[in-house]
């Protein structure tokens, strides 16, 4: 279906939805991947990634130029969603002596779900409302944009506890080993 009437009709934006979409799905799923620790769940983040570019490029190639992403939007908060839950598991199946929020990985999977679980039924619905209705309900989309974005700046402002971190070095992601600090110019 075309939408010409849509803001995001023609072809430029949907070249950038489709993008901002594969690059989405590839920063979410690389910050939950360094934060899991069970080997088949990374597995699972690993051997989906490439599966969902090509699944985007398909869809891509097929819809043509002013067509709504809306399902790959919507395949895409789908498995951040799922591994979103892997994360919790993990959480609840090896409890720490910390609590969890006070944690930086928490902040940041929690940021991700919220953006993710909010604006799941609006770009599923996306490709079926008109300009008028798009303009009324892309509110929500915004909305959960600023909590996200307010969620990463409290895990980026988290002191991490060394605690938390497995004593493998590959599971430090590099943006929580340090907290940051503007005043210190030393590498």
């Amino acid at each position: 279906m075309h939408y010409e009437n849509r803001p995001d009709a023609g072809n430029t934006p949907f070249i950038l939805l489709s993008l901002f979409t594969a690059v989405e799905f590839s920063f979410f799923s690389y910050i939950i991947y360094t934060f899991l620790r069970n080997r088949n769940f990374k597995r699972i983040v690993l051997i989906s990634y490439p599966v969902f570019l090509a699944f985007v490029i398909v869809l891509f190639l097929r819809a043509g130029s002013g067509v709504m992403d809306s399902i790959s939007i919507t395949v895409e908060y789908i498995a951040i969603i799922i591994f979103t839950m892997f994360f919790f598991y993990e959480e609840i199946s090896a409890p720490n002596t910390t609590f969890i929020y006070s944690t930086s990985q928490f902040w940041a999977i929690v940021g991700i779900l919220i953006y993710s679980a909010g604006t799941f039924f609006l770009f599923l619905y996306s490709d079926s409302i008109t300009k008028e209705e798009w303009e009324k309900f892309s509110i929500i989309n915004f909305i959960f944009t600023i909590i996200k974005n307010i969620c990463f700046s409290i895990a980026v402002v988290i002191k991490p506890d060394p605690e938390n971190f497995n004593t493998d070095e590959n599971h430090k992601p590099h943006f929580v080993e340090t907290p940051l600090n503007p005043i210190n110019t030393n590498p």
